[in-house]
C-alpha cells in the first residue's frame, strides 16, 4: 500500500461520511481534482500535505492522543530498549486485536444483512 492510499484510507477513516465536496472544502483542493484522487490519480506532496495536516488536525482534538503523544516522548528517552520493546509488543498485540475484531464484526453484520 502506498502512502497516498494510507493517507486516504486515513482519511475515510475519521471522516467516513464525507462527500467529495465536503472534502473539497475542508482541504481546499477542487473537487475534481478530490474525485480523481480517490480514484487512484498519483497525488502531488502539496495534496498529500493538506490532507496530513487535516487528519492531525482531527486526531490532535482527541485529549488522549495528546497524552499517548507525551508518553511516548518520556518513555523514548527514558525506558531501556527492552522495556521498549515490551510495550511496542503491546501496542501492536492491542491494534491487531482490534483490526481482526472489527473484521469479524464486519465479516458477521454483511453475512446477516445477505441472509
Amino acid at each position: 500500500m502506498t502512502l497516498q492510499q494510507k493517507t486516504l484510507q486515513r482519511y475515510r477513516l475519521l471522516f467516513p461520511n464525507d462527500t467529495l465536496r465536503e472534502i473539497s472544502a475542508r482541504t481546499g483542493i477542487q473537487i475534481t481534482r478530490v474525485f480523481r484522487l480517490f480514484n487512484g490519480k498519483i497525488m502531488k506532496v502539496g495534496e498529500l500535505e493538506v490532507f496530513e495536516k487535516v487528519i492531525n488536525v482531527k486526531i490532535s482534538e482527541n485529549p488522549s492522543f495528546a497524552s499517548l503523544n507525551t508518553a511516548v516522548e518520556e518513555a523514548s528517552s527514558i525506558l531501556t530498549n527492552d522495556e521498549l520493546a515490551k510495550v511496542a509488543e503491546y501496542i501492536k498485540r492491542k491494534i491487531t486485536a482490534r483490526t481482526y475484531g472489527r473484521m469479524y464484526i464486519r465479516t458477521n453484520y454483511e453475512s446477516a444483512i445477505i441472509a
